[in-house]
């Protein structure tokens, strides 16, 4: 198709946009806005979860939409601040 990089909305399941893609085909996406008004640790676990299903190579973990109003401002700070480190961590085990 041309594509680099496919952004995948949160209501798709990314394991399954990663098979139907393949492995040549970036993708980015695709947690669920809603669970930044979750819990730090549901925060890390769907980050993990995410990363896991979409492959730590071609993706680029973002929301699957944009920031939702009322969003609280440091649950937007360590999503961030995890996907980070995560990234960091598996880029040294690579």
């Amino acid at each position: 198709s041309g594509v680099d990089i496919v952004s995948v909305d949160w209501t798709v399941d990314i394991g399954e946009a990663r098979q139907r893609l393949g492995k040549n085909i970036g993708i980015q996406g695709n947690i669920d806005p809603g669970v930044l008004f979750g819990s730090k640790e549901f925060i890390k676990t769907r980050i993990l979860e995410t990363i896991r299903k979409a492959g730590n190579q071609g993706h680029i973990l973002n929301l699957g939409h944009g920031v939702l109003q009322k969003t609280p401002e440091e649950n937007v700070e360590f999503f961030f601040k995890t996907a980070k480190e995560v990234s960091n961590l598996l880029a040294v085990t690579a």
